[in-house]
């Protein structure tokens, strides 16, 4: 499969739709957002719009907590259908063609509030990649969150300049993807392990 890859979308309408344009030029067979789709509001409805079209699915970020999940009903009522049949849609973590995918580390529980928020800076700051790798069997780990982007095996940091494309093919990683927000996006081809990173320009 060729996973098309999205994380912090934050409402930036405009880099979003560049990503999912190139994804269908590159028969990406399945779009997978990493959370945070929300910033204020001004513009979720656009972007829920462009995601429910390219039949994404994905996982709920901190941002979006409030209008997901069954307690959300009442907040998702101020949008239109798109925004409440994406957002109701979205899952705590989702598994794909053996990739685990969340907001955060897939330590931390998506479910409880405290731990969306939580923060003690990217992998390479803390530096405690047990958690990461012990908290599921997958073989592949993506996340965003940090708004940055970074590849860890259980032994440490893998030296990547996040231009060129890298091979993902022996051992387990943990992947974290670029935000849209600053014009990133990535594709993930299973079948040849393969992560292709992409930057647009971002006004």
């Amino acid at each position: 499969m060729k996973l098309g890859l999205l994380s912090d979308i934050h409402e930036h309408v405009e880099p979003l739709a560049s990503a999912l344009h190139r994804f269908r030029q590159q028969r990406v067979d399945q779009v997978v957002v990493l959370g945070d789709l929300f910033e204020m509001g001004a513009a979720i409805e656009e972007t829920c719009r462009l995601l429910e079209e390219a039949g994404a699915v994905g996982v709920w970020g901190n941002h979006d907590f409030g209008l997901c999940g069954r307690a959300a009903d009442g907040a998702r009522a101020r949008y239109d259908e798109s925004v409440q049949r994406v957002m109701q849609a979205l899952q705590p973590r989702l598994e794909l063609a053996d990739c685990h995918f969340s907001h955060m580390e897939p330590w931390l529980n998506p479910e409880c509030l405290d731990d969306l928020w939580f923060y003690d800076g990217p992998p390479d700051e803390h530096c405690d990649f047990d958690r990461i790798f012990h908290a599921v069997p997958n073989r592949m780990l993506f996340a965003g969150h940090f708004h940055k982007w970074q590849i860890v095996q259980p032994q440490g940091i893998v030296a990547w300049d996040a231009i060129r494309p890298i091979h993902l093919e022996q051992g387990r990683y943990f992947v974290v993807v670029g935000p849209v927000c600053q014009g990133h996006s990535a594709i993930y081809d299973t079948e040849a392990c393969q992560l292709t990173p992409f930057r647009d320009p971002v006004c």
